[in-house]
């Protein structure tokens, strides 16, 4: 996912595509919330650090908090 954010980043900024480089901060997210429940899960397997979880879970609200406000205050513009 990140390398996949990259590549449209890198496309998105060469081609002036504005929908594009949306797309790639979108993938960026989706693969750093990804890294974090995979972290949890190694946290909760290996040193049966069962509040790794519920940390990986409050982090994805937060962010899926955090793209919900932007994506009400562009439509809103």
């Amino acid at each position: 996912m990140l390398a996949l954010a990259y590549g449209k980043s890198t496309t998105g900024r060469a081609l002036r595509n504005r929908v594009l480089r949306t797309e790639a901060r979108v993938t960026l997210i989706d693969g750093l919330l990804a890294i974090s429940v995979l972290i949890s899960l190694v946290l909760n397997a290996a040193f049966g650090w069962w509040g790794a979880d519920p940390l990986a879970a409050l982090v994805i609200v937060y962010y899926g908090i955090r793209e919900g406000r932007t994506a009400l205050e562009e439509a809103s513009v």
